[in-house]
């Protein structure tokens, strides 16, 4: 079943500062997100609430792939960017920053498939989803350059 693949607007800004070789890796991967879904993300997020709702796929070296499926046919891509002991820098940090989540877990993560039994994604639904976006706009700056632009007028 073909999924509907979107992206925040921190995703478009990381995604657009990639290099060639991590950029054509991310470019395969959302062929493959498109047509197999949750079957092509390494593993969903263990924790509480919303994290052990969202998926992750590893690519190029440290390069990591954050996303939340809405429903079967419709995923949004959070974050892509790098798995890093900088936390400025690392994708888990940000990810907790998205979802308003203050204390990094400290227990090992487990990795279990995105998939569950019946070969269905973790779905967020619409509201929550929502507000991963609004806060993905707000990390990207998208809507302090939207008040600056609409303030010049």
């Amino acid at each position: 079943m073909p999924v509907a693949a979107t992206l925040t607007p921190r995703a478009q800004q990381q995604v657009s500062t990639l290099r060639a070789r991590d950029r054509k890796a991310y470019d395969h991967f959302l062929v493959a997100l498109r047509t197999r879904g949750c079957e092509s993300l390494h593993y969903r997020l263990t924790g509480e609430g919303l994290l052990e709702r969202l998926c992750v796929v590893h690519l190029a070296r440290q390069l990591r792939v954050v996303v939340a499926f809405e429903s079967v046919e419709a995923v949004t891509t959070l974050l892509v960017g790098l798995h890093s002991n900088d936390p400025f820098l690392d994708v888990y940090t940000q990810l907790y920053a998205l979802a308003g989540i203050g204390q990094i877990p400290s227990e090992p993560r487990r990795k279990p498939p995105c998939c569950d039994n019946d070969g269905l994604p973790p779905e967020v639904g619409t509201a929550i989803l929502d507000d991963l976006v609004k806060q993905a706009r707000e990390l990207s700056g998208a809507d302090k350059r939207r008040t600056r632009r609409v303030g010049h007028r």
